[in-house]
Formats: structure tokens, sequence, C-alpha cells
């Protein structure tokens, strides 16, 4: 968070997310947060906290700085992914579940891609290293766990008595594809139109960004028809405009920037987008994966360890070995040419997501912490 005057800028998702918290626990939501600095926050706005349904309380770095700011709750939910926050055992009476997205190997990982073979990686990756050992041993002292995404969980879940896994998304039901929109999504496959593929997020290394136009221009080599849609953000942005030029790819791939999730990235999948091409290097949970499926778009990507965990839910997409750009641009082929099969994993995707809308992830986490909490 980042004070302005008497208003505080916040993340827009974070605000979101808490007034969940606040609508659905009984009692007072009090949360605790470090200043920082505003440009870090990418998608947020000012809020007066006086008109926020939750308590909002300033901390700093270290929270045995804050003795009795947490004994009074019923419970503690902290921030596992924070090395700041993996002290909340040892200085509150408090019950504490921590919640964990990210795994060792996956910052290692993201430190590989944004640093290569370094001596600033060696020993980024050593202090990585302890405080993993930190983090375990917080874990193991800690009521319980709620994991984002499966590698999380198969990772951390062994450490406490009650652990639970949940897939982050920003969809709520009312926004979810309906069998309608389903159908008539199958009615444009089956045509045998150009396959609508699109990417939306980051354009960063660490999200493949950089291999979007290798894989159109090998679907053009293969003579796939198609049209790609890319949206986001990022250092490869202009980069990957520029590229689509000397591909001479300017019919078929179009880079459209951010755009608002609401009402624009959520009809334009739903309405107009046949499959999601995910080239995710890193094995993070990322919110793209159930927040694509609820617009009816499978996926096809890199066959990292939370693509593997959202494989695992059903028939919603289909995985390539990573960094295999040819081999992800010949699974989209083959969906090109197998339509019923594409068709099926569109009503696939639909449907597995309805099992994890915005609302319904927050009441079983919510049920957790009460189970927890013993209220």
């Amino acid at each position: 968070m980042a004070q302005v005057g008497n208003r505080t800028f916040l993340d827009i998702k974070a605000v979101e997310g808490l007034k969940q918290y606040a609508a659905l626990w009984p009692g007072r939501v009090r949360c605790l947060m470090r200043q920082g600095d505003r440009t870090q926050i990418a998608f947020g706005d000012f809020y007066d906290p006086a008109d926020l349904p939750f308590d909002l309380m300033s901390i700093g770095d270290h929270l045995q700085d804050s003795p009795g700011a947490f004994d009074d709750a019923a419970v503690v939910l902290a921030a596992g992914d924070s090395h700041l926050d993996l002290a909340m055992p040892y200085v509150t009476t408090a019950p504490t579940v921590f919640v964990i997205e990210y795994t060792l190997d996956t910052r290692l990982r993201i430190l590989r891609l944004d640093h290569g073979l370094s001596i600033q990686t060696a020993k980024s990756s050593a202090w990585l290293l302890l405080r993993e050992r930190d983090r375990r041993r917080a874990f193991s002292k800690a009521a319980g766990l709620q994991a984002n995404g499966t590698p999380a969980f198969d990772s951390y879940h062994a450490l406490t008595n009650a652990p639970m896994r949940y897939f982050d998304t920003r969809m709520p039901r009312a926004q979810h594809v309906t069998a309608a929109e389903v159908e008539a999504k199958v009615v444009q496959v089956l045509a045998g139109r150009p396959l609508r593929l699109a990417y939306s997020g980051r354009l960063a290394k660490m999200k493949g960004a950089d291999h979007l136009v290798p894989i159109a221009a090998a679907l053009s080599r293969s003579g796939t028809p198609f049209t790609l849609d890319i949206y986001g953000d990022g250092p490869l942005r202009g980069e990957i405009a520029a590229s689509v030029d000397r591909a001479g790819l300017q019919d078929s791939v179009r880079v459209h920037g951010p755009v608002p999730f609401d009402t624009m990235l959520v009809p334009r999948m739903k309405e107009s987008i046949d499959l999601f091409v995910c080239c995710h290097r890193q094995g993070d949970p990322s919110c793209t994966y159930i927040e694509t499926m609820s617009c009816g778009v499978p996926i096809v990507g890199y066959d990292n360890a939370a693509f593997k965990g959202i494989t695992a839910l059903g028939n919603v997409g289909l995985s390539v070995p990573t960094d295999h750009i040819v081999a992800l641009a010949t699974a989209i082929t083959k969906l090109s040419n197998d339509r019923a099969q594409l068709a099926r994993m569109i009503r696939a995707a639909a449907g597995v997501s309805r099992d994890h809308s915005f609302e319904g992830v927050f009441q079983q986490r919510i049920d957790h912490l009460r189970t927890i909490a013993q209220v």
C-alpha cells in the first residue's frame, strides 16, 4: 500500500479479495499491510480507508516490532511467499494459516530466467535456499496452509495438519460463459473457420511471451489457418510488435496492449477466442488458467508444474515440453484439424471452471479458516 494524503493507494485485486473476506467472515476483518512504492502496484486505485468494509493498518517490515497486533485475532492469514511474514507463528498466540503460491523450484527458475548464469544468480540462489529453510520451519509451526495451485500443495501440504488446495481466479459466477455462449463458440469451431488464438498476460520472458511470434510463424509455415490476438504489457511488447512485422504476420497476429479485464478482455475471450496459447516457463499458479477456462476457452501450453495440475482436472487442454516451440505449434494444428475434439475441450473447460468461481473459491477458503479458528 502507498499513503497519499488521507487516501491509500491499493491493488484493486487485493481490495476485491478483502471485500469478499469481509462479506463471508463472521466477524471483523483486519488487514495489516506494509508501506511501499506506489509504482510497484500495476493495477491500483485510491481508497478512503473509512469506506472499506475491513480495517486497514500499516505495519513495518519486522513483525516483532508490532507486539500484540495479532493476538486478539481468531486466526491470522499470513503470506507464505514473503520472507517477512515467516516469523508470524513465533510472534502471536493466534493460530496462523499461511497462503503459499511459489515453490522453491519456481523461485529458482524465475531467478535463472531473469539473470542467467551469473555470480548474482548464485548469491540469490543461496539466499533463496536459506529462506526456504525458514519457510518450511514456519509452515511446520502453523495451524494450517492454503496452497494456490497443485505445485505448492504438493510441495508443502505434508508440513501441516490442515492443508487445502485452491485455484485462484477473479471470475465471479455472473461472468462465467453461459451454456448458450459455449454452444455458439462450438458452432464457430465446427464451421472450420481459421482458429482464433489468444494470449493475455505479462509480456515477459518468464511468461514465454518471446515464443508467441515464433509459434505463429510455425503455424503459418505449416499452412494452419489462424489468428492470434495478444493482450498485455511488459518489457517484450515492443520487440513482439516488431517481430510480427519482420515475420510478415500482420494479417494474422495483432498486438493490442493491455485492456480492461471485465469490460473488454472477458467478453472478447467468451465471444471470439477458441484456444489460449500459454507459453509459461515457470510453474506459478497463474489465475490465467481458470479465468481462461471460465470463458469457455481451452489451453495449449508448456507442461510446467502448474499447468499439469490444471490438465489433471479434465479434458481442458494439451501440454507439450517446455520451450518446444514446434511441438506447441503442432498441438495447435492437431486441434485445428480435429474440430470435434476442440469442441469437447471447449465444453469441458467451461464445465470444470464452474467449480472454481471467485465466490466458490473464497467460500472454501473461509470454511477452512473457520474450521481452524473453531468459529
